[in-house]
């Protein structure tokens, strides 16, 4: 039915022009785009087109055209085709090219025309570079096929390479700024439970001395019961008149005491000095971590409480947007070039891109809703810092796979809602 219908069209009518164009100048370069992928691919042949049932037309006794045939016959078309050709082999080279196009899309699975074409506009060189390698000009050449077969999708891939490269900086320049980040509160959350540790430590071995003095007066006179301070007692000038075993505890209190004198200086220089300084911008209602002496500046321990709710402020919801933000930028870099290597990228990758970099930094502020500030506060003063690494980590893993978790946002919704139960407060009828 197909020839009279081309016959009735005049070979210089504007239909005709067209219908050359399409057929044999987009879909002719779109075949040997699937040519040259699939011989270049491992696992694919292009004598994989060998069932290719068609017809010689200048066979009478209707001989099938081998593999080889097929091939040449392709490799024979030419846009615009020859002047002198008739519509009847107009036809039969346009059949053949359908059909040939078909079945190379079946064998470039999960690939096809329209995605090698786009990947290759894509890969293009940047115009302005040098282009003299071989590699370059096979390169240019391929592209310059696609950009003949899909000619739409030109604006599309140069718009979606320069958002790429925009991303891959901006997810460099991220993980940069996020490792710097977690650096510095995984250092103020050890600072900070060393704090408590050697606060802990130093009242234990004071509380032992109390226990002893009172050991020691209740076998005296009380005329002759001394009531001195630790400080007093373990000072230099005093600690020859105490007792053995209070010499002994003495010992271990100043050893304390001095790491807990350090660990509050530790704190405040953290809190006053650069880097970790500019963590204390957002916070400007957090004090300062030292006060003014006669001879200069001393620490003062009852503010390093602010610090410790600073970090908690960070672990619970700015590292783990930044670091669900890092684990979508590593997804999508991951998964474009597997799109590339796969020849299987398409234009609507670029609007999903921009889909899951925000479903991605979404995720990652979500994760940080499912801790408390206090929860965060609690695991930093108990010194073991866990919580900072398990935000961001879960943040990452969310990030980085983003439908899944909102996947499991659907079911917690199903769950706790009961949306796939049938209401048991229902009269039966």
């Amino acid at each position: 039915m197909a020839t009279p219908v081309l016959a009735a069209v005049p070979d210089d009518e504007p239909v005709s022009s067209t219908f050359d164009e399409l057929i044999f100048k987009r879909d002719l370069n779109e075949v040997h785009l699937l040519l040259d992928f699939i011989s270049g691919r491992p696992d694919s042949h292009i004598w994989d087109i060998g069932d290719v049932k068609f017809p010689d037309r200048n066979d009478g006794n209707g001989a099938l055209l081998t593999p080889y045939q097929v091939i040449e016959r392709i490799c024979e078309m030419r846009f615009p085709p020859p002047s002198g050709q008739n519509m009847a082999d107009k036809a039969d080279s346009a059949a053949l090219l359908l059909y040939v196009k078909d079945k190379l899309n079946s064998v470039a699975y999960p690939a096809c025309g329209l995605t090698i074409a786009y990947t290759y506009i894509f890969l293009e060189e940047i115009e302005g570079v040098a282009r003299q390698a071989a590699s370059s000009v096979r390169s240019r050449a391929r592209a310059l096929v696609a950009r003949t077969a899909y000619p739409g999708l030109v604006v599309s891939a140069k718009r979606f390479r320069r958002f790429h490269k925009s991303v891959a900086w901006m997810g460099a320049a991220i993980t940069l700024l996020a490792a710097i980040l977690l650096w510095l509160v995984v250092y103020g959350v050890q600072l900070t439970s060393r704090f408590e540790e050697n606060q802990r430590s130093t009242a234990d071995v004071t509380s032992q001395i109390y226990v002893q003095v009172d050991k020691e007066n209740a076998a005296l006179a009380p005329e002759k019961q001394t009531h001195d301070s630790v400080p007093t007692r373990c000072h230099a000038d005093r600690i020859e008149q105490q007792s053995n075993e209070i010499r002994l505890l003495c010992n271990q209190w100043s050893y304390f005491q001095a790491r807990y004198d350090k660990s509050i200086s530790d704190v405040a220089t953290f809190a006053n000095h650069w880097p970790s300084t500019w963590l204390m911008v957002p916070f400007p209602t957090s004090p300062g971590l030292r006060e003014k002496a006669e001879l200069g500046y001393v620490a003062k321990q009852v503010n390093i409480q602010s610090i410790t709710l600073v970090l908690s402020a960070y672990a619970s919801y700015v590292l783990p947007v930044m670091f669900g933000v890092v684990g979508t930028i590593a997804s999508f870099l991951r998964d474009i070039g597997n799109r590339i290597t796969s020849s299987t990228l398409a234009p609507r990758d670029e609007t999903l891109a921009i889909i899951r970099l925000i479903l991605g930094a979404i995720a990652g502020l979500a994760v940080g809703l499912f801790f408390t500030p206090a929860s965060v506060s609690a695991q930093v003063s108990s010194g073991a810092g866990v919580l900072t690494l398990s935000a961001s980590a879960i943040a990452f893993l969310a990030g980085y796979g983003a439908d899944g978790f909102f996947r499991m946002i659907d079911m917690m919704i199903t769950r706790v809602f009961s949306l796939d139960r049938p209401d048991k407060s229902s009269p039966a009828r």
